[in-house]
């Protein structure tokens, strides 16, 4: 287990600046030594605001975009085109100009399943149906992910936000998937999520904790007491992101308002 160590910058613009160009430089330095890097995205508007200063930073340009892949820690289970999905604001925001620009090719853009029922199926859906549904979208992500990264997929770096909760990715406090331990279960169907949309996809803690490095993002006070009771302890099930940690590196990235209720020796402000 790394050790979990709290950046604060003092304001949020600056979190986000700093935060996008940390991203584009862990990609460089990556693919200076292997052929190829694989990058766990995340949802939110802090990641949004983080990935359209990626898209408008020259640091982008230092990145040989055709050896990244991108794959995805969370989706909303909502039909393609959705407004609410997790990739089409990452696209809209960042990496659908890389595409246009040929610099990434679609094939290394690996999205979570879209829910392929028609609108009448989805509203006469039962539980159970719903339920289905779910399973068989996490066993098509199992599949691809078991496809090009192998039984045991691990990414290079995984990014996440946190929510006011203490949640990240979509496992939620008390909701029981942030506790599955089975190592060979990677995603997992979250139905009756408490923040809408109820119906959502999720990488499993396992999974998370065989990428080689895990940031965490958050700007606001009100994600201050998520923050706190996060870095308070590990693997609490009230707060999931207390189970978040990488192989090698473990990091918090925080603004000042974020890190306010940190005042202990471990969470020294940088």
């Amino acid at each position: 287990m790394s050790e979990r160590i709290t950046i604060t910058y003092p304001s949020e613009r600056l979190l986000i600046e700093a935060t996008a160009a940390r991203i584009l430089l862990e990609l460089g330095d990556r693919l200076a030594r292997q052929p190829r890097v694989d990058l766990a995205l995340t949802g939110g508007r802090d990641a949004n605001d983080i990935y359209a200063s990626m898209s408008d930073s020259p640091l982008s340009e230092t990145v040989d975009w055709a050896r990244v892949h991108l794959w995805w820690s969370d989706e909303r289970f909502v039909p393609f085109g959705d407004v609410d999905r997790n990739a089409g604001q990452a696209r809209r925001a960042w990496y659908g100009r890389l595409i246009e620009q040929g610099l990434l090719p679609k094939s290394n853009v690996h999205e979570m399943p879209v829910d392929r029922r028609a609108p009448e199926q989805v509203a006469g859906a039962s539980d159970e149906d719903n339920e289905e549904a779910l399973r068989a979208g996490a066993s098509e992500y199992e599949r691809e992910l078991a496809y090009d990264l192998g039984d045991e997929p691990h990414f290079d770096l995984a990014v996440f936000g946190v929510g006011p909760d203490g949640h990240f990715a979509s496992l939620f406090p008390d909701h029981g998937e942030a506790e599955i331990t089975d190592e060979t279960v990677n995603v997992v169907g979250v139905n009756h999520s408490p923040k809408p949309p109820s119906m959502r996809l999720s990488l499993t803690v396992p999974c998370i904790r065989r990428s080689r490095k895990v940031w965490f993002f958050a700007s606001t006070a009100e994600k201050a007491q998520g923050v706190k009771s996060a870095l308070s302890g590990r693997n609490d099930p009230h707060v999931p992101s207390s189970y978040g940690e990488g192989r090698q590196e473990t990091l918090w990235l925080l603004d000042h308002d974020a890190a306010a209720e940190l005042n202990s020796p471990s969470h020294e402000i940088a």
